[in-house]
């Protein structure tokens, strides 16, 4: 038992140690060697733990996005909303995309992961588990595969948008990015383009009545 323990807290002090490090160096420029170092801990426990440096990173990415969820039904709902899957999710989006690409550090590692194509990584398959939700709650009628389908295509047109807003090829506000990603999400589920504009625009207000912030290092939290 102690020697569980024990694995669990080495692998969370990496996670925890990682963090840091992708925030201050960014993702690139933070090897293997330099976590190890600065978690006190031999090299060789990123593989046996992890595999590799990226599977750290879409941990850490998959793990901010299940907060932000969880925060945000919260927050809905503290604030008399009644959570309704296809509204909250659209919010969600709003929250994790201003939050990482608002601030220099995480646009950095956000960018860099998605060069890395870590969005696609086995840890992020937990996405595909929303898009079933969608998929039940709204008898949209798709098989397994399509959702998997579905979970590949709406990650690489994540990381494509990404990748040439940060770059500067998309010179268009961080609003108008967010709505087209939310616009693809919608899109791949076959909506309506009258419930998807509804969709943004109910989405935006709500997200705009709700006071989300990170700190700590990939910690979203109410601001107040």
């Amino acid at each position: 038992m102690a020697y569980y323990k024990k694995g669990i807290d080495t692998k969370q002090n990496i996670i925890d140690t990682s963090k840091r490090l992708f925030y201050e160096k960014g993702y690139s420029s933070t090897s293997c060697k330099l976590i190890c170092d600065e978690a006190g801990v031999n090299v060789g426990l990123i593989p046996y733990y992890f595999k590799n440096k990226s599977r750290i990173a879409s941990i850490i990415y998959t793990n901010f996005l299940i907060e932000v969820k969880d925060l945000v039904q919260n927050l809905l709902e503290k604030n008399n909303y009644v959570y309704e899957l296809k509204y909250a999710t659209a919010v969600e989006n709003w929250v994790f995309m201003s939050l990482l690409l608002s601030d220099d550090h995480y646009k950095k590692f956000f960018y860099e992961i998605c060069r890395e194509n870590v969005l696609i990584d086995e840890n992020t398959r937990v996405v595909e588990f929303f898009y079933k939700l969608h998929n039940n709650k709204y008898r949209l009628g798709f098989t397994n595969d399509e959702i998997k389908l579905i979970r590949v295509v709406s990650a690489s047109s994540s990381m494509g948008l990404v990748e040439k807003y940060v770059q500067g090829y998309l010179d268009i506000p961080l609003d108008d990015l967010i709505k087209y990603k939310i616009r693809i999400i919608y899109r791949l589920m076959e909506l309506p383009e009258e419930t998807i504009d509804d969709i943004i625009i109910k989405s935006y207000e709500m997200y705009k009545k709700i006071n989300i912030g990170i700190r700590n290092y990939f910690e979203p939290y109410e601001m107040t």
